[in-house]
């Protein structure tokens, strides 16, 4: 099957969905870290998870990565 302009989109919005594949593999490098330490891995540990890295860091762009992994996290609630 042929690529095609809307592969490269998020649904409805027309932006690229580059962002969300950096959110995707920023959500997999933190449920892999979690699961490497033995934490277990639920909605509620990774919203918890997420926002102590958030609160830990001081780098606004990363703060603005955490932020759109909450985003991720909470519109896959939607989506059901």
């Amino acid at each position: 099957m042929a690529k095609t302009h809307e592969d490269a989109v998020s649904p409805g919005t027309g932006i690229p969905s580059v962002m969300d594949s950096a959110y995707e593999e920023l959500l997999g490098r933190i449920v892999i870290a979690m699961l490497r330490t033995g934490s277990p891995v639920s909605r509620k540990t990774l919203f918890l998870k997420i926002a102590f890295l958030m609160n830990e860091t001081e780098e606004p762009a990363q703060t603005l990565l955490y932020e759109g992994v909450f985003r991720l996290l909470l519109n896959a609630e939607r989506s059901r």
